[in-house]
C-alpha cells in the first residue's frame, strides 16, 4: 500500500521518480481544493516556461519499465497513461501555483513543500535545529489553515449559492444562446470532451422524454427537404435544433443542463 501524506484537507500518495518526489495535476487540484483540471489547464497555458526533466517528467509505460530495469524503481507509480502521464517536481509545482494567492493556497504550499517534497532532506541532511525550524513552519501552516477554514467555508457557501442561482435561472427568449453558454461553462469545469458531455445530456433527455432524437432529426431533415430548404440548411441540422422546436423537450433539456451546472460548477 502506498504511503499517504495529509496536506490541507486531503491525503495524497507519496510518489518519487528519478530520485525526486513528484505530484500529479490531480494531487495539486485535490490539496488546493480546486476543480478537477485546474492545474492541468494552468500548466498547458504556460507550458513554454516549464523545462522537462527539471520542472516535470512525462512518464510513459516504456520509460517506467526502463526505470525499473535500470534499478531506479519509482515509488508509488505503478501505471501511467499510454500516451504519458505528467509528474510535477517541487520546482515545477512552485511555478505552477504562483497564481494561487488566496490564504488557503499559501498554507497548502508551505505544507506540501515542507511536509512532502522536503521530507527526505530533513531526514538525512539537516541538523536537529533545522528540523525543529521546519516543524515550527508546519505548525504555523496548520494554524493558518485553522484560522482561515471558517472563512473559506463561508466564501465557498456564498459562491455555491450564487452558482446555483445562475444554474436555475429561467431561460427566456434567447434559449439557444443561453443553453450554449451554460454548456460551455460546464465543459470548462468538468474537463469532459465536448462531444461526450453533450451526448450524455442527449441520452438523458431521451430517457426522460421517452423519445429518439436520431429519428426526430431524420424527420426534421425530411420535412425541410420536402419544403424546398437549401441543402446547406438541411446538412447543418443538429439534435439541438430538434429540441429547440419542441417546447416540452426544451423544458426537460433546460432542467438537465441546470442539473449538470449545479453538479460541476456550484
Amino acid at each position: 500500500m502506498n504511503e499517504l501524506v495529509h496536506i490541507g484537507n486531503a491525503d495524497i500518495s507519496v510518489k518519487e521518480y528519478e530520485g525526486q518526489r513528484v505530484v500529479t495535476f490531480k494531487d495539486i487540484d485535490l490539496v488546493h481544493g480546486r476543480p478537477d483540471g485546474t492545474a492541468r489547464h494552468r500548466f498547458a497555458a504556460n507550458k513554454k516556461h516549464f523545462v522537462e526533466g527539471e520542472d516535470f517528467f512525462v512518464v510513459t509505460p516504456q520509460s517506467l519499465e526502463k526505470s525499473k530495469m535500470d534499478g531506479k524503481r519509482p515509488t508509488g507509480i505503478e501505471e501511467v497513461n499510454p500516451r504519458g502521464t505528467a509528474f510535477i517536481t517541487e520546482q515545477g509545482y512552485l511555478m505552477l501555483v504562483k497564481s494561487f494567492t488566496d490564504d488557503l493556497a499559501w498554507g497548502v504550499q508551505r505544507q506540501l513543500v515542507n511536509g512532502y517534497f522536503k521530507v527526505k532532506t530533513i531526514a538525512s541532511d539537516l541538523s536537529p535545529q533545522m528540523q525543529m525550524l521546519y516543524g515550527m513552519l508546519d505548525q504555523m501552516a496548520e494554524s493558518e489553515r485553522k484560522a482561515n477554514e471558517a472563512k473559506q467555508i463561508a466564501m465557498k457557501a456564498n459562491e455555491t449559492v450564487e452558482n446555483i442561482k445562475d444554474a436555475v435561472r429561467p431561460v427566456f427568449d434567447n434559449w439557444r444562446e443561453e443553453i450554449n453558454s451554460k454548456f460551455k461553462r460546464i465543459q470548462h469545469y468538468c474537463d469532459i470532451p465536448f462531444n461526450v458531455l453533450r451526448n450524455d445530456m442527449y441520452t438523458e433527455l431521451e430517457h426522460r422524454a421517452g423519445c429518439d432524437l436520431n429519428t426526430r432529426l431524420r424527420n426534421l431533415k425530411k420535412r425541410l427537404y420536402e419544403s424546398g430548404a437549401a441543402k446547406t440548411e438541411i446538412n447543418n441540422c443538429r439534435k439541438i435544433d430538434v429540441i429547440e422546436k419542441d417546447k416540452k423537450l426544451q423544458e426537460i433539456f433546460s432542467k438537465i443542463v441546470s442539473e449538470y451546472e449545479i453538479q460541476y460548477c456550484a
